[in-house]
């Protein structure tokens, strides 16, 4: 696991992180719906199900390009939930005095719940001399010879390392409360960033259905991606679009639009804070801003300060 400490000044990272930390169960979640101080009322929010053109800037009314493109990046959202917090968590982040997100909860089995994204789906086969190392296949004498990798982002204060990411579920399909759902459960971490509070896990499967899926979903995502960009690529500074797929306070999928506002850079990798509204729960999802491309350029939303909502470090 890559892990890279580097010392943050006061300013980019003192905030409130956006977690949601469920000290009474998952029972309690409509509680902290209708208690909550940040958006009381969450008008921002938009459910999936309601989010259509008309819900953009009028520049993007034209067509549906921009609308699918989110929807399709609302296709690879995915619900975050863990039940273990790290008794490697450190006390401050590095180089600062900044208290660092649950260290107080250490070793305890806590629900914390945030968001995250596929960002990325490999397939192996037998000419890959592999063989499938999901659990199932762990214990039978004949493992999967074809089989394959599921990628998800998130921020690192939601997942922070291997002991948490054992014990972490994705959730697959949450876009309202009827629709069907997937649980992939057994993550590890394969690199991870403190400083920029990104998280990258993988999902080890022989689900070739589920892995076919997910990867056509993601390759759709790119070329829509790409689409956008040759089209809006002169109003990508204009307009500061900022577009997120959330699960605020653990709720379905909602669509959050607004704009950035400040950008912070550092080190080749940039910080943004935007009014797209995020709430408890939005922790790791990915801040979409049209114009770039792929996963490189989607930052995780990390947290809440005086200047707004702000993301982790990335490209971009």
């Amino acid at each position: 696991m890559g892990n890279s400490n580097n010392k943050q000044t006061l300013s980019t990272i003192t905030g409130n992180h956006e977690a949601e930390m469920c000290y009474e169960g998952e029972a309690d979640l409509k509680n902290y719906v209708t208690g909550c101080k940040k958006n009381p009322g969450h008008k921002g929010f938009i459910p999936l199900k309601d989010f259509n053109r008309n819900c953009l800037p009028s520049r993007y009314h034209d067509d549906d390009l921009m609308c699918e493109t989110i929807k399709t990046m609302a296709a690879l959202t995915v619900q975050v939930k863990t039940k273990f917090t790290s008794l490697e968590r450190p006390e401050f982040y590095p180089g600062t005095q900044v208290p660092y997100p649950c260290y107080n909860d250490r070793e305890n089995h806590v629900m914390r719940l945030g968001t995250g994204r596929v960002y990325g789906v490999d397939k192996y086969t037998e000419s890959d001399r592999k063989t499938c190392r999901c659990a199932k296949c762990q214990v039978s004498a004949t493992p999967s010879k074809v089989w394959g990798e599921v990628c998800v982002s998130t921020a690192r204060h939601v997942v922070f390392d291997d002991s948490e990411a054992r014990q972490t579920s994705c959730v697959l399909g949450f876009d309202d409360n009827k629709s069907p759902v997937v649980s992939l459960d057994d993550w590890e971490v394969v690199w991870a960033d403190i400083g920029r509070d990104r998280c990258e896990l993988r999902y080890v499967t022989c689900d070739l259905e589920l892995v076919d899926k997910l990867d056509k979903m993601y390759q759709r995502f790119n070329c829509l991606c790409r689409e956008v960009r040759d089209k809006y690529d002169r109003f990508v500074n204009l307009d500061k679009l900022t577009v997120i797929v959330s699960h605020p306070h653990g709720c379905p999928k909602q669509v959050s639009v607004g704009k950035w506002t400040r950008k912070h850079k550092r080190d080749g990798y940039t910080r943004y804070w935007y009014t797209s509204c995020t709430c408890p729960g939005s922790s790791g999802a990915c801040v979409y801003r049209p114009g770039y491309v792929g996963f490189w350029y989607l930052h995780p939303h990390s947290g809440s300060n005086s200047e707004g909502n702000y993301s982790g470090e990335y490209f971009g």
